[in-house]
């Protein structure tokens, strides 16, 4: 309140590690001297100004729950890279024209494709980023198995459950999350 004008909308990418700056300086506070700060402020996109365009960046060195592999990814000017470690792919997407990222547009655009890659493994470098170990003992079909497994049978559970959610007598389970009263 106060600072930014009511109903304005930014489409100017930010990242989560841009937060920290944005309100020290909403507090009037400087960084600390002995910490890194990799994000910018926002500050003056809320004052409705411009920040200086920049390449955003990702890095997965793990599984997800959710199946997503170790990859690493870059975002810069409405293209976004991403470098899967385990097999050594790169996707690339032009996001202004693809934003659920349908097209994979490495083979049509390998020079971009190449550039934002280097760019890529030089902040991975530059950070000393923890880079994904391979697992020699890992059954990569069973995975594969596992994981198309999920996105059928295991997505028809989870939405017959989501389902249950909204029925005006459900009760979670006596022991979610630990709630089961103790005596």
């Amino acid at each position: 309140p106060g600072v930014t004008k009511p109903g304005s909308i930014s489409a100017v990418p930010a990242n989560g590690i841009d937060w920290y700056p944005t309100l020290l300086e909403l507090a009037d506070l400087k960084v600390p001297k002995k910490q890194q700060v990799d994000g910018v402020s926002l500050v003056p996109l809320l004052k409705g100004k411009t920040i200086p365009g920049r390449p955003l960046y990702w890095h997965y060195p793990h599984y997800g729950n959710q199946g997503g592999e170790p990859s690493s990814i870059i975002t810069e000017d409405n293209w976004k890279l991403i470098h899967y470690h385990e097999d050594g792919r790169d996707e690339l997407y032009h996001l202004g024209k693809d934003e659920v990222e349908q097209k994979d547009l490495a083979a049509a655009e390998p020079k971009r494709a190449k550039a934002m890659r280097a760019k890529l493994d030089a902040w991975l470098k530059a950070t000393k980023a923890k880079m994904p170990v391979k697992d020699e003992k890992a059954d990569l079909a069973k995975r594969k198995a596992r994981f198309e497994s999920l996105a059928t049978q295991g997505k028809e559970r989870l939405e017959r459950q989501h389902a249950n959610f909204l029925n005006p007598d459900y009760q979670p389970n006596k022991d979610w999350w630990g709630s089961a009263p103790k005596d």
